[in-house]
C-alpha cells in the first residue's frame, strides 16, 4: 500500500471530493438482500449499528445470512452524559470506562433482538471523539493518541476489546479493520458514510475504505462486497427530530438529504416490514443511555425505510490515490454540539 505520511492531510479534502452536486440524486431503488449474505457492519459508536442498519441486520439474518458488527469505539467520550450521571463536572477516567462498558452491553442486548443467532459483535475500543485525529496527527505507533476521557493510549477494555494491545494510531486501526474484513469475507459492508458531518463517523468511513482498498489488492473483482454507506449526522436531518413533539415516523419513508450526494453513488432504500420496524424500535430501546440522552434524535430514524448510498469500488481507490498525492486540507466543518463525542 502507499506511503502513509500524507494521511494527515486527507480527511476534510476527501469529504469535499466525495460530495457530488445537490440535485443530482435520483429516487432510491429498493434494496434487495439475497440468501446467505455475510454482512459486516462498521459502527463508530454503540447504537449506530441499530440506528443505521437495524433493519438490514434483521433481513440478512432472516434470509439465512451471517452478521458481524464491529464497534470502532465504546462510546466512552460522551462527556455531558457521564457528568450528568456522576454529578461531577470532571468525571474520573474510570467513570468513562464504566460508561463505555455499559454501552457495549447495551449493543449486545440490542443485537440479541435483531439477530438472535449467527451474529457477532466485537469491540475495537479506539478513542471516542478522536478517530479523526488518527487521520490527522496520530498515524504511527510511535505517536499514539491519548483519549481525552479515559486517558488511555490503547483500549482499556481487556474483557471486551478484540485486541487490547493495539495502540491508538491510524495504522493500527486500518490493520484491525483489514483483518476483520479478511476474516469475514463479507458480501455486504455497511459503513459510516464518509461525508457524515460527525468527525468520528466520517473518519470511520474513510478508514473502512482504506482497509477495503488494502484488502482488495489481492482479490478478484468478484470477491468485492457491496458497499452500503449509512448516514446519521447531517444538518436538519433526520426530518423533524428537533420538533417539540418528535416521534417515530412509522411506515413513512426516510429519505437522505437532497444535498448529501455522492459523486457516482446510487441511492437505495430497504423497505421494512411492520415487524422489522417494531423490532428495530425495541432494539433501540436497549440503548438506554442514548435514548435517555438523545431520545428524540434516535427515535426519528424509526421509519419505514433505511436509506443507503451504494458506493462503487472506485471509491476505495480514490481514497488511496488522494493519500498518495497528499491533497491539501479544506477547513473542517464544525459538528453541532449535540453530536460531539459519544454519539
Amino acid at each position: 500500500m502507499q506511503s502513509r505520511e500524507t494521511l494527515i492531510r486527507v480527511s476534510a479534502a476527501m469529504v469535499a471530493v466525495l460530495l457530488g452536486t445537490a440535485g443530482a440524486a435520483a429516487p432510491p431503488a429498493p434494496l434487495q438482500v439475497g440468501r446467505g449474505e455475510r454482512l459486516l457492519v462498521i459502527a463508530p459508536h454503540p447504537d449506530d449499528e441499530t440506528i443505521g442498519t437495524g433493519g438490514l441486520i434483521q433481513r440478512v439474518h432472516a434470509n439465512g445470512g451471517e452478521v458481524r458488527i464491529v464497534l470502532v469505539t465504546a462510546g466512552d467520550g460522551f462527556v455531558e452524559a457521564v457528568a450528568h450521571e456522576t454529578l461531577s463536572p470532571r468525571p474520573r477516567p474510570s467513570a468513562f470506562i464504566a460508561y463505555g462498558e455499559r454501552r457495549v452491553r447495551e449493543a449486545r442486548a440490542a443485537l440479541r433482538l435483531l439477530a438472535p443467532d449467527h451474529a457477532r459483535l466485537e469491540l475495537l475500543g479506539f478513542p471516542d471523539g478522536g478517530l479523526d485525529d488518527l487521520l490527522q496527527a496520530h498515524w504511527w505507533r510511535t505517536r499514539p493518541e491519548r483519549s481525552r476521557t479515559t486517558l488511555a493510549t490503547n483500549p482499556p477494555y481487556d474483557r471486551d476489546a478484540l485486541e487490547p494491545d493495539v495502540k491508538y494510531d491510524g495504522d493500527d486501526l486500518r490493520r484491525e479493520l483489514e483483518r476483520v474484513i479478511s476474516e469475514t469475507r463479507p458480501t455486504i459492508v455497511a459503513l459510516p458514510d464518509p461525508i457524515d458531518r460527525h468527525a468520528d463517523h466520517r473518519a470511520a468511513g474513510l478508514f473502512t475504505l482504506l482497509a477495503l482498498a488494502d484488502w482488495a489488492e489481492h482479490r478478484s473483482r468478484e470477491d468485492m462486497p457491496q458497499l452500503l454507506a449509512y448516514l446519521v449526522h447531517w444538518p436538519g436531518w433526520p426530518p423533524g427530530w428537533d420538533a417539540p413533539s418528535a416521534r417515530a415516523c412509522g411506515p413513512a419513508a426516510l429519505e437522505l438529504p437532497a444535498d448529501a450526494v455522492h459523486e457516482g453513488g446510487q441511492r437505495v432504500a430497504l423497505i421494512l416490514s411492520e415487524e422489522e420496524r417494531a423490532t428495530k424500535e425495541a432494539a433501540l430501546q436497549r440503548h438506554g443511555t442514548q435514548v435517555a440522552a438523545t431520545g428524540a434524535f434516535v427515535t426519528a430514524f424509526l421509519c419505514g425505510t433505511e436509506p443507503y448510498t451504494v458506493l462503487q469500488p472506485a471509491e476505495m481507490n480514490r481514497v488511496a490515490q488522494m493519500i498518495e498525492k497528499g491533497v491539501e486540507p479544506l477547513p473542517p466543518k464544525r459538528t453541532p454540539r449535540r453530536h460531539q463525542g459519544g454519539r
